[in-house]
């Protein structure tokens, strides 16, 4: 009699087949769960920056260059019986560059950005604008500062039809690789205590107290500008190459047409109050061009690049310069990120390019680069926290920009 059952063989393929169907499964399941998360965070972070770009974008839009109402500074040379005068720096100027703030034994960059905008359409000051400037004995600047309680006793002084913004990153001073961009205002414009001038806060406690602005976006890995000159071709920057050049001289470089130039980091709209050092404006002039105003001059349009925290970690080990890789605790940190290839990471305040996570350990990235985004490498002992966040960035025209016609 001929008996029912599976062979030994047939038990092998089965579980084999079982094996390969169940291993896709898990495969598909886990692709759909990092899409699901990458189109979630994707949607968290267009949401947070609708609710933060608009501000900035605006502000931007709405620079103000000086007209025929502003005090325009004239060019004091010296002569043979005059003895040369001291720069009548503009009140009204366009300042982008770094303040170095110190944490602990840290020294940490941090972006500004500060200018002069029009008045009118900035709603949270509208009702204080409308009463500034009736008192005669007024003394007291719309600066977002007891602003309510100066009001009701008429003491704001007349605003001019414009203000001073002030934006600026700050790290949180006990994790010094995320922090917020912060806003300040000010208005008349000018005067002892401007914000247009960093040296007004070039130390973080004079900032927090004399100037206290207030936190727009929150959560910030990274907060970046590049301005669009007169002679920019390109957004793209590497540094030294391409660089803002000068308007060619030579006729045959005029015949050739404009040579790739890219965009400037800083910017300085006398050309003369950031002419050395390693913060030196490319466009400067000398330090008497801040005397001269005709030379003033703003940019084209403003690219801001940005990242928002998306996940955290901390390192399992320290991380010395030279290493080829470094390794967290969470083996799903940068799950639902997409591809991870070229992604920069930040290891404390430093900016790490990851080549690519380690195939055969998931809590271990090989290193592509130590030092990026104008952070500096330096060794990172375990623990030191680990953030994630993909880098966004909008372009935004200036209408009243100004080009160097001299």
């Amino acid at each position: 009699m001929r008996r029912s059952g599976f062979t030994l063989l047939e038990i092998l393929i089965a579980m084999s087949l079982f094996t390969l169907i169940g291993f896709s499964v898990v495969l598909l399941m886990t692709n759909a769960v990092d899409m699901w998360m990458v189109g979630t965070r994707g949607s968290q972070n267009e949401d947070r920056k609708e609710m933060s770009l608009p501000r900035l974008e605006d502000d931007l839009r709405s620079v103000r260059t000086p007209d025929n109402r502003d005090r325009i500074p004239v060019d004091l040379k010296a002569s043979d019986t005059q003895p040369e005068q001291p720069a009548v720096i503009p009140d009204n100027r366009f300042m982008s560059g770094y303040v170095n703030y110190t944490f602990g034994e840290r020294q940490v960059p941090c972006r500004y950005l500060a200018f002069v905008r029009h008045i009118n359409g900035l709603g949270e000051i509208e009702v204080y604008a409308s009463r500034a400037g009736t008192n005669p004995k007024a003394d007291k600047f719309i600066d977002g500062q007891d602003d309510e309680k100066e009001w009701k006793e008429n003491l704001h002084l007349p605003t001019g039809g414009a203000i001073e913004v002030l934006w600026i990153w700050l790290p949180d001073p006990d994790e010094p690789g995320i922090g917020a961009v912060y806003r300040a205002y000010r208005s008349p414009i000018g005067g002892e205590g401007t914000l247009l001038d960093p040296k007004n806060f070039d130390e973080y406690g004079k900032l927090i107290r004399n100037i206290q602005p207030q936190p727009v976006f929150q959560d910030v890995l990274l907060f970046d500008l590049y301005f669009w000159t007169q002679y920019t071709t390109t957004w793209e920057y590497l540094k030294g190459d391409p660089r803002v050049t000068a308007r060619p001289q030579a006729l045959e470089a005029l015949g050739a047409g404009p040579s790739p130039c890219g965009p400037s980091r800083i910017w300085d709209s006398t050309r003369g109050l950031l002419v050395t050092g390693d913060g030196a404006f490319a466009l400067n002039n000398t330090a008497r061009s801040a005397n001269y105003a005709p030379d003033d001059i703003w940019p084209r349009r403003v690219r801001v690049e940005f990242a928002l925290k998306e996940s955290s970690t901390q390192l399992k080990s320290d991380l010395p310069m030279g290493a080829a890789e470094f390794s967290v605790h969470d083996a799903s940190f940068g799950t639902g990120m997409g591809i991870l290839s070229r992604m920069l990471f930040k290891v404390g305040p430093e900016w790490v390019m990851v080549e690519q996570r380690d195939s055969s350990d998931r809590d271990t990235f090989l290193i592509g680069g130590r030092g990026r985004r104008n952070t500096v490498g330096v060794n990172h002992p375990a623990e030191t926290n680990v953030y994630l966040g993909q880098i966004y960035d909008v372009t935004i025209p200036i209408p009243a920009f100004r080009d160097d016609n001299n």
